[in-house]
């Protein structure tokens, strides 16, 4: 599966996103949206994610493997399905669109953060972005590699499908604090040794940048952000730039002043480093585990086990 990781790469980087109606996170999202009941218990809860995840994740990754199909056409749907699992170049873009912090910069930072930003100042626009540049990068990117790594294809896709679910209904709100405290807890596990790996990643990505190293691990261990698997990418990004990165009301981190135009290129800079670095380790241990197998066996650790 090696192959199918570069070309997905190569696909996310070169093409970007597919057709929104040929999309598992798409139909993972549309499926939930119909079901979702305000007030519903855990149980509830529990079904909606099992209604909402499986029937893409059979259908994207089952399917193309147990069919008797030509491989070049396995091997395109595979490639397909494994690039829906995280975006790379359209985070980038919409961050480096943003980036200006003109009028439009509002329209982009909107588009990867659920908060309503129609009332904040330049700093917390420049705020939002970097926030959501390295919490998407785990939950968009270093997180479903990972598991792929673990589990292949299967578990590239049940992290991306468990994520979008928490998007859907992990709020801890009263309409869906029960609903939504199945998919919350499985997006919190799936992402728990992915956002730490990627912490650690960022900082030696800082080490090469000649960023504050010491300030971005301070800025971790000193955090009162209550997400145990956001704060890692969210603070250490903070200390290494040397800004105050905030969500009014939830949390302030890091230290010095809000974000400026300059904040969000070095954060941009810190992102492609980083995610170099990543996928250079991932593409090493996955070849000296598995080889180059293209679609054949071992599949993930858990042929190993």
């Amino acid at each position: 599966m090696l192959l199918i990781l570069a070309l997905a790469l190569i696909w996310d980087l070169t093409i970007s996103e597919p057709p929104i109606y040929i999309h598992p996170v798409v139909w993972t999202g549309k499926i939930s949206e119909a079901l979702i009941k305000p007030y519903k218990g855990y149980f509830y809860g529990a079904l909606l994610w099992i209604i909402s995840v499986l029937p893409p994740l059979f259908i994207f990754v089952y399917l193309p493997i147990a069919m008797p199909i030509p491989i070049y056409l396995k091997i395109i749907i595979l490639v397909f399905s494994l690039k829906t699992t995280f975006s790379i170049k359209m985070l980038y873009e919409i961050v480096k669109k943003g980036s200006s912090l003109d009028d439009q910069a509002r329209y982009y930072a909107q588009q990867i953060v659920r908060r309503d930003l129609s009332k904040s100042d330049k700093g917390h626009i420049a705020s939002a972005l970097i926030e959501s540049l390295f919490e998407s990068t785990v939950d968009g990117i270093t997180s479903p590699i990972f598991w792929f790594l673990i589990f292949g294809m299967f578990g590239a896709m049940l992290q991306r499908l468990a994520n979008t679910m928490d998007s859907m209904v992990g709020y801890k709100t009263i309409e869906l604090r029960k609903e939504g405290w199945i998919s919350a807890k499985i997006d919190t596990i799936l992402n728990y040794l992915p956002a730490r790996l990627t912490g650690m990643i960022m900082l030696t990505a800082g080490l090469i940048l000649g960023l504050n190293v010491k300030q971005g691990w301070r800025a971790l261990r000193e955090t009162k952000m209550e997400s145990v698997n956001a704060k890692y990418p969210i603070a250490i990004a903070a200390g290494l730039l040397n800004v105050s990165l905030e969500k009014i009301g939830h949390y302030r981190v890091g230290y010095g002043n809000l974000p400026d135009e300059k904040d969000i290129k070095n954060a941009l800079r810190l992102f492609k480093l980083s995610l170099i670095l990543y996928f250079l380790l991932i593409l090493t241990i996955y070849y000296y585990l598995y080889g180059i197998s293209l679609l054949g066996y071992p599949y993930g650790l858990i042929e190993l086990i």
